[in-house]
């Protein structure tokens, strides 16, 4: 199969989405190096698996594994556009940085980071989950647990590439399995809870698009038992690029406006919400270069 040739858009640095993949945290559902990411992928029903890298304008997507033999480019571009947004002009947004003294370094300092989201619905809930009242290092422990027992995997020249399990196979899995992993109790239902609505039909993206506006995407989500305000503002952010999105408490979120001084209480969500106000349909990628922000020398002392 020959490679996959995508265009790049303006303001777009793949180093930067490199760097956001890859922030020393053990991800097991991708390959990281300091030019490429190697990604597992199911397309309708069959496991592929690509690696993406880039030369001059485009980024170049090879397919080193096909379980099927079939020709999935149209699908890889769909999904790379989605995953690493592609498509999204920022222009309008580094506008906005740049006309607040807070912001103005950032349209250079992460020229090109884009909003690198979880495309598939129940990985991101599951996400959610997982990662909830824990710290990130032992999230990943407990996502790739959960991926090493339930999901499949490929071995490839020595790596071993994980693709997330299936609904109906962890709608199958018992709270005492998932304890087992060291899932608290709750955590586990919740999963088990999600696995089963997506597994019979009750809950999908598909389901989620139909809706008629964001609020009553929330309302749907924050209905599903495990998901609050915080999960489904992540979910329509990650998963259906909702623009306006605040995961509001956030912690990574409370610092880093704490380090840049722009509210007087991080807990008053009227505050933040009101904050925000002035990037309206750019809330979730201020949300993405606040975290990123953490890692600048100048924010983080």
């Amino acid at each position: 199969m020959p490679s996959i040739l995508i265009p790049k858009p303006q303001n777009f640095s793949f180093k930067e989405c490199l760097w956001f993949l890859d922030r020393n945290y053990d991800d097991c559902l991708y390959h990281v190096s300091a030019t490429s990411v190697i990604k597992p992928l199911r397309v309708n029903g069959h496991k592929v698996i690509f690696e993406l890298t880039e030369k001059g304008q485009e980024l170049v997507a090879d397919v080193i594994w096909n379980e099927s033999g079939g020709d999935h480019s149209k699908v890889i571009t769909a999904y790379v556009n989605d995953w690493l947004d592609l498509e999204r002009d920022l222009s309008g947004f580094y506008q906005l940085l740049k006309g607040h003294t807070a912001f103005d370094y950032m349209p250079e300092e992460f020229a090109g980071l884009r909003l690198i989201g979880i495309p598939d619905v129940f990985e991101a809930i599951c996400w959610c989950i997982i990662g909830q009242q824990i710290n990130l290092t032992f999230a990943y422990k407990l996502k790739r647990r959960m991926v090493e027992q339930y999901g499949e995997s490929v071995e490839l020249d020595g790596k071993v590439h994980h693709f997330f399990p299936k609904p109906e196979v962890l709608a199958e899995a018992t709270m005492e399995d998932l304890k087992d992993l060291q899932f608290s109790r709750q955590k586990a239902d919740y999963v088990i809870h999600v696995a089963g609505l997506i597994s019979s039909g009750e809950f999908s993206k598909e389901a989620l698009l139909a809706l008629p506006d964001r609020e009553a995407q929330l309302k749907r989500l924050i209905a599903v038992r495990g998901i609050g305000e915080w999960t489904a503002n992540y979910v329509l952010m990650k998963t259906m690029k909702d623009m306006n999105c605040i995961t509001i408490g956030d912690t990574g979120l409370n610092s880093a406006l704490d380090a840049h001084g722009l509210v007087k209480d991080k807990k008053d969500k009227a505050e933040v919400r009101a904050f925000f106000e002035a990037f309206e349909g750019w809330k979730s990628y201020l949300v993405i270069y606040l975290w990123r922000s953490l890692t600048s020398p100048d924010i983080a002392k």
